[in-house]
């Protein structure tokens, strides 16, 4: 069951932040497993805001979520992350189902994200859900600016790339 973050929820999230970059490990990324989580501030700010999902286990325990945020007309992507032992279940294409309609009730043009060109669950995985890549030449300034963010936090910026989903009405 997808639903919006309740406050509750919020101190298990960093544990599947943690959880979810272990898969991280053995690749290119494998210095992404021990990313600091994104901080409380920033998920009550969300939750608040209802621009904060969780992806509940059979158990009714947070087992996955994701985190949007305004962009200029568009709704961003900044983090959605599913604890390691529920991957594979469809809790992330649920998740992303969720913040797609959300987009698409809320107005927003669309949903944009940044991501890894490679690794088969970042960009592979949201090409198959609707989104394509952005040309650097089509690069909204946001999506541009959070690019140079990411490659001054050590990202390497050929894999890295801006992705939308046009939310139809």
């Amino acid at each position: 069951m997808i639903r919006l973050a309740r406050l509750s929820d919020l101190a298990r999230l960093a544990d599947i932040e943690r959880s979810a970059g272990k898969r991280f490990l053995g690749t290119a990324m494998a210095w992404a497993a021990g990313d600091d989580p994104v901080p409380l501030a920033v998920l009550e700010q969300a939750q608040t805001a209802g621009l904060l999902w969780v992806a509940e286990a059979e158990d009714g325990q947070a087992a996955g979520f994701a985190l949007t945020r305004s962009m200029e007309g568009d709704l961003y992507l900044a983090e959605m992350a599913v604890s390691l032992p529920q991957q594979g279940r469809g809790l992330g294409r649920a998740l992303l189902l969720a913040v797609r309609e959300h987009a698409r009730a809320a107005g927003y043009r669309s949903v944009v994200l940044t991501t890894d060109r490679e690794l088969p669950w970042n960009a592979p995985f949201y090409l198959r859900h609707g989104f394509s890549e952005l040309p650097p030449a089509r690069l909204p300034a946001p999506l541009a600016a959070r690019l140079r963010l990411e490659e001054a936090a050590g990202f390497d910026p050929a894999r890295r790339c801006a992705m939308v989903c046009p939310v139809a009405a």
